[in-house]
């Protein structure tokens, strides 16, 4: 959705005409509380939040060897998402804002890579999603299909980052900046165009970027997890409603049963947080197969643009909000977050303590360690060592 919205700027600038000096002013005050003020905070909650999860899982070794590999990579990713979030999409909302032409310079040396980078962990993130709600299922249900599942878990996890890779990969050669020698050092000397390759293969453009794209990165992602987790949700209503009479369970079976329904349940919040993230684009999309002359007409086009911007930002959302469910579905990983924080804080406090006593102390290091013979040593030679 991103590269729809940057053709949608193109389509909408060119009638203008607009000055060398001019930025696109095309709902610019809606997009810039929107994309800047909303976007970055959202995005960074999202940078912070992910990067504390990819560590608490990348530091136990246990969460490599389960289904948690696949969130291992699925926040990995969704910080990369959040920061391209920033450098794209913000950055150029806030330079048709501010008509800056130093933020643009830069703006556009950085803006197609990143592009492409993002597109990659969008699609990645969502069939890493799509393989981590399959295999909670045929946790579940205890399908024969689990052995299998476990054992090439890894394979998996490459083939979701390799769906990425192929079916967006491609982006780097879809997208081109123009300069406009007329406008030299002024804010449209640069201006975002398909490149050669869309405009002069109109059967790539067709069936690869409109056709399979849509339908391998949008639809068929978006309508699986639906399905499979209404599986979810109707397994997890058995299980719950079973409970309430299975009181002659051994107590450590009741707690294998509680983990695993606490985790599906955490894995079809997830699920459910990624379809309604998705519900609109879905909606565009449909619209776009059926009607595409009507959505960019302009009685639609305000909509299309900031339902553009709102699919982008829903995105960032849905993966600011994976802590808190973890945290909350999930007892052992919430309290394996709280030692893994306690843990930091401890470091960092007693890493303070040292400071402050060395400046306390104002005693050279080399006679902290040197100590009278026959004498234990001081509370300072303790510290040098800890």
């Amino acid at each position: 959705m991103l590269l729809q919205n940057f053709t949608v700027e193109t389509t909408t600038m060119d009638p203008y005409m607009n000055p060398c000096s001019e930025p696109d002013h095309y709902k610019i005050t809606e997009r810039f509380w929107l994309c800047v003020v909303a976007g970055i905070s959202v995005s960074t909650v999202s940078i912070v939040f992910n990067t504390f999860i990819f560590f608490v899982f990348v530091g136990n070794k246990q969460h490599r060897r389960s289904p948690n590999l696949y969130l291992l990579f699925l926040s990995l990713f969704d910080v990369f998402i959040a920061f391209a979030y920033i450098a794209v999409m913000s950055v150029r909302v806030l330079i048709n804002f501010t008509s800056s032409v130093f933020l643009k310079s830069i703006w556009v040396h950085y803006m197609i890579p990143m592009l492409t980078v993002s597109h990659i962990g969008i699609t990645s993130s969502t069939f890493l999603i799509c393989f981590a709600s399959i295999e909670r299922y045929c946790i579940t249900v205890n399908n024969f299909l689990v052995p299998h599942l476990q054992k090439h878990r890894p394979i998996l996890t490459f083939i979701a980052i390799m769906c990425g890779v192929i079916s967006k990969g491609t982006i780097v050669k879809e997208v081109d900046i123009q300069l406009n020698p007329e406008c030299s050092g002024e804010l449209n000397y640069w201006k975002v165009i398909p490149s050669e390759l869309v405009m002069n293969h109109p059967h790539f453009n067709q069936y690869w970027r409109f056709y399979f794209r849509n339908i391998f990165t949008v639809l068929a992602p978006f309508f699986i997890l639906f399905f499979v987790n209404c599986l979810l949700l109707y397994r997890l209503q058995e299980h719950v409603k079973k409970s309430k009479f299975g009181d002659q369970d051994k107590q450590n079976v009741k707690e294998k049963k509680a983990r695993i329904r606490a985790t599906t349940k955490s894995v079809v919040i997830i699920v459910c947080t990624y379809l309604m993230s998705n519900l609109l684009s879905v909606v565009i999309t449909i619209w776009e197969y059926i009607d595409s002359a009507s959505i960019f007409s302009p009685d639609w086009i305000a909509f299309y643009v900031l339902s553009v911007d709102v699919i982008s930002i829903s995105t960032i959302i849905a993966s600011s909000a994976r802590l808190p469910i973890y945290a909350y579905f999930q007892p052992l990983l919430r309290r394996e977050m709280h030692r893994c924080l306690d843990n930091w804080c401890c470091c960092i406090s007693s890493k303070q303590k040292k400071l402050s006593l060395l400046d306390e102390l104002q005693v050279p290091r080399t006679q902290l360690i040197s100590t009278p013979d026959g004498e234990s040593p001081s509370i300072t030679s303790k510290i040098e060592f800890v």
